[in-house]
Order: structure tokens, then sequence, then C-alpha cells
């Protein structure tokens, strides 16, 4: 028996890539699945697709912009509002910049929708989370991270060396290592797993707000080596699916435990960066 049975899942980013992939799939089994989304008929092509697959099937959608912190928390409002319990908890919305530009809240818009959108979405769910027993989290990260070979404090926005983008990029993913390690120690004693993945490049619409020629011509210079998004989402299936998970805090890659850069183990620069993101979505998190 698939552990995603008669479980309520909530997926972020669910109306393409890898995480329209997974939301189809589970569809087979689960009793719920909620997603956030940002564009209305996209979200209206996934219900109807689900719906096929599992007429019985209960499919709550909440729009959500991860770039504004305004956004998530009203959508997080309206999901606490909805729901009654998140079993599986899947952080998968996520941008690829090539050029730079800041949010409305002052952060470069990479590591805002990247780390701070998974920081904040998911801490303002955690009681829905520890509702139930054995629950699981799951963060969409990258081999990116060894893009950098740390958080960079003293710019973290990147603004003096943005230059493509694949720093900044490199950094949020490096930032969703320290943050699932970081949560699964905090999360420990509730029972609640929460591991990191890597989907491998996968032929999404990931990136498509880069409307720079040089952002086009890398997608079609790199499309031959991109996954379909369903092989992209196989390891987050493999995690749900699985019926018994004690591995926490752990980065995985093709169904197995995969190495991090050696600063990703750094447990003082987790807790360093949990500090900070507490400081730029101005409010603390007590676990």
């Amino acid at each position: 028996m698939k552990w995603t049975n008669n479980k309520t899942i909530l997926i972020t980013g669910a109306t393409n890539g890898i995480g329209k992939a997974a939301a189809i799939k589970f569809a087979e089994s689960a009793k719920s699945i909620a997603f956030t989304y940002r564009n209305e008929e996209l979200a209206e092509d996934l219900k109807n697709e689900m719906q096929k697959i599992n007429p019985n099937l209960s499919i709550n959608s909440f729009v959500c912009d991860f770039s504004v912190q305004d956004s998530i928390r009203e959508c997080a409002d309206k999901i606490k509002n909805d729901l009654k319990a998140i079993d599986l908890l899947i952080n998968n919305a996520g941008v690829v910049n090539t050029e730079y530009s800041e949010t409305i809240d002052g952060i470069e818009n990479t590591f805002a929708v990247n780390h701070l959108g998974y920081f904040l979405f998911t801490n303002l769910l955690l009681d829905l989370v520890k509702k139930e027993s054995e629950s699981r989290i799951i963060n969409v990260s990258s081999a990116a991270h060894h893009f950098v070979k740390g958080m960079q404090w003293d710019d973290i926005n990147y603004k003096d060396d943005f230059k493509m983008g694949l720093k900044a990029y490199g950094q949020s993913k490096l930032g969703n290592i320290l943050f699932t390690k970081q949560l699964a120690k905090k999360l420990q004693k509730d029972g609640v797993t929460v591991n990191a993945i890597h989907p491998g490049g996968v032929n999404t619409s990931l990136g498509n707000q880069n409307n720079s020629l040089l952002g086009r011509v890398l997608k079609i210079i790199l499309k031959p080596f991109f996954r379909s998004p369903l092989k992209g989402a196989n390891t987050i299936i493999y995690l749900a699916e699985i019926d018994c998970l004690s591995i926490t805090g752990a980065y995985w890659v093709d169904g197995r435990v995969a190495k991090t850069s050696h600063y990703s183990k750094n447990e003082a620069e987790a807790e360093k960066l949990w500090r900070l993101s507490e400081k730029l979505v101005n409010q603390e998190f007590e676990i």
C-alpha cells in the first residue's frame, strides 16, 4: 500500500513541470490534494486532469505569489481555514532569473521565492503539518547548490555580483538544504520528516519569466539534456509513497540519499540563515 493512500497533500507551484507531474500521480491514491497557483487557467486544467483520474478526489486550490510575503500570508490563512491537517507538504514553487530584480519587500527575487517562500510558507502551516502523525515535508532543491561555496552574508541579494544569476540561484538552493536540515532537527520530536531533493534538469516552464536573449538561448541549448517532468518528480513520488520513511534532514537524488556540499552540513550556518530569514519576513518562529 502506498503511504499517500487517503492522505492530504499540499503542493506549491503545481500547475506545471514536476509539481504537476507529482500532483497527477498522487491523484491516483490521495484523499485530498491542495495546491498553489498563479495562473488560474492552468489551475483549472490541473483540476480537470486530476478529477478525471479520481472523481472522488477532494481538490483545493489557492492563488499565491511567492515573491510577495503578504500573498504568502494570505494564502496560508486560507489554507488553515479550508484544511484540517496536512500529511505531506511539497515545497516546489521556484524561479530562475537571469536578470536582477527585487520584490516589493526589497529582496532579490530568486532568494525571495526559492528560499524565503519555502521558509515562510512552511512555518505558517506547521500546526497543520504537526496535526498528523508521521507527516512529511519535501523541499525541491538542486545540485546547483554547488554553484556557491557558501551563503553570501554581506550581500545576500547578490546585488553587486548578479551577472547571469547562477550564483544567486545556487545560493537559494543551498538555502533550501540548510533550511531542510535545520527544520528536520527542530521537528524530530514531533515525528515529522523533512527532506530535500534534486530533480535533475527538467524541461519545464521554470525560467520562462526571463525574457533576455541569453536566457532563451541557454534553454534552447540545454533542452536536449532535460528530463521529462515525471522523471524529475520521481524522487518526490518515491519519498511520498514509501510506506516507512525514517530518514530526515537528507538530500536525495534519483531515489537515494546523496552527498551535499561541505558547507551545507554546517549547523551554525543553518541557524544563522534561520535567524536572517526570520528578520527578512519580520516574524520569529519558535518550534
